[in-house]
């Protein structure tokens, strides 16, 4: 789930607006069924949890010892790997033709598998007499009222007025992508700012972190390109809010919290250019067919 990072309030509207529409269009896109019947397939969960559990660590870790990056970025990286589920992925999951059940529902996995894996570790990987204070309830209300309700509610939508949800699913869509689009723009300096704490080698670092978890989740994405995509895009973008929330209760470190900021200024970029790629090149494909 993601949380609160140092944006104004106007980015901070716009992405709870992204995540509550973006949620809603799910609903409205599914059902409780369809993303249960993902939950329930035990290849399809295993495939996720070792791509998003197992494997970031040990790649974090080659990528520690390849690359000569500050203290900060190497706490910071280990944290995310232990992290998955960030709400940024449903912006590209979602846009994959057939896979709004898988998105959904990988979404909700990895959030809830989040929230004890990455508290876990930052008792090991922060310091010992760090204060790490992490709102609880807060997280779980902003989980119930951005993800989960508006979900439930486009489900209900779907159910009993079917026409209705036709109606408001396009236009909720647009102004979810729209939201992303601003609070990314209008966010930028900020993670910027974050990533210019850092030297070449440290940035290297994080963008092969990106790519390479990109790799592991298409890895372990199945037989078909689609999925292979979804778990990609799911498996790359880490949940960067709750990390935050970790390091920012940290000791006062400064650059801890800059290190999380440097990887939220790298991961949009990516993981647009492989959507767009793929987009592309399934046009062409279904052209050729």
């Amino acid at each position: 789930m993601e949380t609160s990072v140092p944006f104004d309030t106007t980015v901070e509207v716009l992405i709870s607006v992204f995540i509550g529409l973006a949620s809603l269009c799910i609903g409205l896109s599914t059902t409780f069924a369809n993303v249960t019947a993902v939950l329930k397939d035990k290849q399809v969960v295993q495939r996720a949890l070792a791509a998003n559990i197992l494997i970031p660590p040990v790649l974090a870790g080659v990528i520690i010892a390849v690359f000569p990056v500050e203290p900060a970025v190497q706490t910071v990286l280990l944290l995310l790997a232990f992290a998955p589920g960030g709400i940024n992925a449903v912006q590209f999951s979602t846009k994959v033709p057939g896979q709004i059940a898988s998105a959904g529902a990988l979404l909700f996995l990895l959030s809830a598998v989040s929230l004890v894996t990455a508290p876990f570790a930052a008792v090991f990987l922060l310091p010992s007499d760090a204060a790490i204070s992490i709102p609880a309830g807060e997280i779980a209300l902003r989980a119930m009222l951005l993800i989960a309700l508006p979900a439930a509610a486009g489900m209900a939508i779907r159910r009993s007025a079917p026409e209705l949800g036709a109606k408001i699913n396009k236009p909720a869509t647009l102004i979810s992508v729209l939201s992303f689009i601003a609070s990314v723009i209008l966010s930028t300096a900020v993670r910027q700012d974050g990533l210019a704490q850092f030297g070449a080698s440290s940035t290297a670092a994080i963008l092969v972190f990106i790519l390479g978890l990109m790799v592991v989740g298409w890895f372990f994405g199945g037989p078909d390109i689609d999925g292979r995509q979804v778990l990609a895009v799911s498996t790359n973008l880490r949940n960067v809010g709750l990390v935050y929330v970790l390091v920012d209760g940290c000791c006062g470190d400064d650059l801890l919290s800059a290190a999380v900021l440097g990887f939220m200024a790298l991961m949009v970029l990516p993981n647009l250019i492989f959507t767009v790629s793929c987009a592309v090149w399934r046009k062409g494909h279904a052209a050729e067919s």
